[in-house]
């Protein structure tokens, strides 16, 4: 689904929870974030995080 949105890298996403980069890039290991792979990069859609963010509720 393309919404317009930019993609979250760990380090924003990271600031938008208040946690590491590194809490952000083991949820995406874990399978528990998705995300998608931009070379060695991890990138994380926005509908992603509004999915993982309602899980969490």
């Amino acid at each position: 689904m393309v919404t317009g949105r930019k993609p979250y890298t760990p380090d924003s996403l990271a600031e938008r929870w208040r946690v590491s980069a590194e809490t952000v890039r083991q949820l995406c290991r874990r399978g528990d974030l998705a995300h998608f792979r931009v070379g060695r990069m991890y990138r994380i859609t926005a509908d992603a995080v509004d999915e993982y963010e309602a899980r969490k509720v």
